[in-house]
């Protein structure tokens, strides 16, 4: 079997995995809500969905500074913030068609505007995974410690991964300076704590009571299933596996909160990614000529 084989096979199975994933979110979604209701709960949020949706942007935007100082290191001569966000906003839809990895490869285009090979900048786009793997995980293990509620062999086997992923990232590239790679992880790691805690803070606004530890236990398992929707190829921008993972994860750990609060808060959250990722690429638009006249 070679490399396209492979290749095509793991796609396959991604978009196979992301279809299972709606089918299963969707099903769960009948059973606790009509169209009605669904709508009804929705409205509730009105009040809220602003913010939330600026919290994503800002998430967005933390993620595009650390692929920003990674390419400055590398790239043969300066450039500004605005190009790294224009091309990774422009090629970030790109993860819904044709699916996952994709936008890596968009951004590519990058590569010879700023006197990089084909080559390196495939090198850049593999170290920015590790990073944000190493980031993620981090996030993930931070917040399952400040919950009491997540068993310690979760804790210690995200530990484990988590110096195994940065022990890669450190042979793989000895030379990339590791106070940028501190920095870039950190930048990460907020990146995507925001996002975490933007579920978190929709699940909270459901329940009659706030209770921390229930705030930094879903933070924590929505981070981890953010990371699993990312690392399955194929699958479009994730949706239908991190969905379903974070469902999945939820139940297994007897979460003291009803699935219809957790089957609603992962879709509602879906939706203000969706349009927060089409607001960036409309952004995208109006860059064009100034970005043209930069390079």
């Amino acid at each position: 079997m070679n490399k396209a084989q492979i290749k095509q096979i793991a796609y396959f199975m991604g978009k196979l995995l992301g279809v299972l994933g709606l089918v299963f979110v969707f099903y769960k979604l009948s059973q606790e809500y009509t169209w009605s209701s669904f709508i009804d709960k929705f409205s509730l949020f009105t009040d809220i969905i602003i913010p939330l949706i600026l919290l994503n942007l800002l998430s967005t935007i933390i993620g595009i500074y650390a692929w920003h100082i990674m390419l400055l290191h590398y790239a043969k001569k300066p450039f500004q913030y605005v190009v790294s966000y224009y091309y990774f906003a422009k090629t970030e839809i790109s993860k819904y068609l044709p699916g996952n990895i994709f936008h890596f490869v968009g951004r590519q285009a990058l590569a010879s505007k700023i006197g990089l090979s084909q080559m390196q900048m495939a090198k850049i786009s593999l170290l920015f995974i590790f990073l944000l793997l190493s980031g993620t995980i981090f996030a993930s293990l931070l917040f399952a410690i400040m919950s009491s509620s997540i068993p310690m062999y979760m804790n210690a086997l995200m530990f484990v991964v988590l110096i195994g992923v940065v022990v890669v990232s450190t042979i793989t590239y000895p030379s990339f300076p590791i106070l940028k790679k501190i920095k870039m992880n950190l930048a990460l790691t907020i990146s995507i704590a925001l996002q975490g805690i933007m579920l978190g803070l929709i699940i909270v606004y459901q329940i009659e009571e706030f209770s921390a530890d229930l705030f930094f236990k879903c933070i924590s398992i929505y981070i981890i299933s953010w990371l699993i929707g990312f690392v399955t190829p194929g699958a479009s921008g994730g949706l239908g596996v991190r969905e379903g993972s974070f469902i999945t994860i939820s139940t297994y750990l007897n979460m003291t909160i009803s699935s219809e609060i957790i089957i609603f808060s992962v879709l509602l959250i879906r939706l203000i990614n969706i349009m927060v990722d089409i607001l960036i690429y409309i952004s995208t638009l109006t860059l064009t000529n100034r970005i043209n006249n930069r390079l």
